[in-house]
């Protein structure tokens, strides 16, 4: 805001307070004078080469960390593999042992009713061959850690529930005399085992997906770190450049206030105007001289501005 204020004082003694002088404002746009001031082109010059600069800047970096993480990327995307591979191999691990936790349960609980009836059986969990629990296990893999999507993935969940419908199907043990009650009880028992199963394989793999994003994360944050590391002073040199053209634009702009400042004393001494403002309320009443000031401002001498 340009504000300039007039004091006034007189001297003797006065019977009566005499009524304080009007105060009279003035308001001038600040953005037009700027721009009618002879070295404003001057100054969008310098502002137009430090845009140009500062985008210079940030091309060349991601140019050369580009062509410098090239071979880091390869190492990465490798290593991400192997950790892709390790990965599953855990889920595979880490379901297997609960679902052999759960089967164990199972086992329990089926020897526990057997032993209530004459008829002695065992019950088989393991229903499914090898090959059959090896592709399941892969189908799961595609689904959960891989991410499967469109038609790949409804043929994958259509084959992953011909499997579960075969391993129920085998998983009928013998339950001669068993009340029906002991059937459901064991029916349910076997369904919340799955259901348990399924929601330990989702959070599982849900974990271990957000640590192999964290992973790749903190890569990308060291390659980054890599480069500024070995690219001091090619980046000190760049900051010195930007720098230094962003002290010439403050400068001239200084320059360019300084003018303004001056001009808005005069053009309020002639108007007899005891502040100038660039914003104020609207309910305030103030005099526009913004064209005042311009013609003032665009006739200023480049003797005076170099001066």
């Amino acid at each position: 805001m340009i504000v300039l204020t007039f004091a006034f004082s007189g001297c003797g003694a006065r019977k009566e307070e005499a009524p304080p002088p009007a105060v009279h404002y003035g308001v001038a746009d600040l953005e037009t004078m700027v721009k009618a001031h002879p070295r404003y082109s001057s100054y969008f010059k310098l502002q137009t080469e430090y845009n140009h600069l500062l985008e210079q800047y940030r091309n060349e970096r991601n140019r050369l960390i580009q062509a410098a993480s090239q071979q880091k990327r390869i190492n990465a995307a490798l290593s991400d593999q192997t950790r892709r591979l390790a990965a599953e191999n855990e889920l595979k691990a880490k379901v297997k042992s609960k679902e052999d936790e759960l089967n164990e349960g199972l086992k329990k609980l089926y020897s526990d009713i057997s032993k209530k009836h004459a008829a002695s059986s065992s019950l088989n969990l393991e229903t499914l061959t090898p090959e059959e629990r090896a592709e399941m296990a892969n189908l799961q893999m595609k689904l959960t850690i891989l991410g499967v999507t469109g038609e790949e993935k409804e043929k994958i969940k259509d084959r992953l529930h011909a499997l579960m419908e075969l391993r129920a199907s085998r998983e009928k043990a013998e339950m001669t005399g068993w009340t029906v009650d002991e059937v459901n009880q064991m029916k349910n028992a076997k369904e919340k085992a799955e259901s348990d199963l399924t929601e330990f394989s989702r959070v599982t793999a849900e974990n271990i997906k957000k640590r192999l994003a964290s992973d790749n994360k903190v890569q990308l944050e060291k390659i980054e770190q890599s480069f500024d590391a070995g690219n001091q002073e090619w980046d000190k040199a760049w900051q010195f450049r930007i720098d230094s053209k962003q002290k010439q634009m403050a400068d001239l702009k200084k320059q360019i206030m300084a003018d303004i400042e001056t001009e808005a004393a005069r053009v309020a001494s002639d108007k007899q105007l005891d502040m100038i403002f660039i914003k104020y309320k609207a309910n305030i009443n103030a005099t526009d001289v913004t064209g005042d000031m311009v013609n003032r401002i665009v006739n200023i001498k480049q003797e005076e501005i170099n001066g």
